[in-house]
């Protein structure tokens, strides 16, 4: 569990305020290595292999070979996906589309990974007609660095943490779902069959339809021009 301290600094940094006063603030560059992955054609990408492949949006594809080795946070480099954050682990290639964040010495991967999900990277594009991420500004923004084993126990809280919305989130979606599927059946139903649950049914010769009342809701009258209506 991660203890709230009393002794705090001011950051200096905008979006951060103040923080405990045994972190230090420097620049990514201090924590990280930021580069772009290798390029890959989809020739080279497939279904099954030996590697990973990994793109600005996350795993691609499989592939022969690979560029890196570890865990590493990537960082959405184009696009839509501009800034968006995944992680790749063991031996894979990381696309031109992806950045790799590298930590150094003293950093803690996941740490660094959610520290760059939380500076809102794709706020440093460059604008073009193909959005792209500005590497050389985020290497010399500012950040809060906690020291290691605060970084490993801010890690491993926002990974039971996040797990359990991910799960939260999975119960509610397959709640909509039957909410849904009771919300088109009930329509069905009502427009099918009627609002009467014990009225005499017969086959509608509809396959998707089924069962409809027998009781009609109009009835065929054949009459001439002028002739008296008949009784109902």
């Amino acid at each position: 569990m991660i203890q709230m301290r009393r002794d705090r600094r001011d950051s200096g940094i905008p979006w951060v305020g103040p923080i405990p006063a045994d972190w230090t603030v420097a620049k990514v560059k201090r924590v990280a290595s930021l580069r772009s992955g290798s390029g890959i054609t989809s020739d080279q990408i497939s279904e099954e292999g030996e590697y990973s492949v990994y793109g600005g949006g996350g795993l691609r594809g499989y592939t022969s070979a690979f560029t890196h080795e570890g865990q590493f946070p990537l960082i959405g480099r184009q696009g839509a996906l501009c800034g968006s954050i995944n992680y790749a682990k063991g031996r894979f290639w990381a696309s031109e589309h992806a950045v790799v964040a590298k930590p150094l010495e003293g950093a803690d991967p996941v740490w660094l990974g959610e520290l760059l999900r939380a500076m809102n990277l794709g706020q440093y594009s460059v604008s073009a007609a193909q959005p792209g991420l500005a590497v050389e500004t985020i290497r010399e923004l500012l950040v809060p660095i906690p020291p290691l084993p605060t970084q490993r126990a801010i890690a491993d809280f926002l990974d039971r943490k996040t797990q359990a919305i991910d799960e939260l989130i999975r119960m509610k979606e397959r709640l909509i779902e039957l909410l849904q599927e009771k919300r088109q059946a009930l329509i069905t139903q009502a427009v099918t069959k009627g609002l009467a649950p014990d009225v005499p049914m017969k086959d509608s010769g509809v396959p998707w339809l089924g069962e409809i009342p027998a009781k009609r809701l109009f009835r065929e009258i054949d009459r001439r021009l002028g002739e008296a209506e008949p009784p109902p």
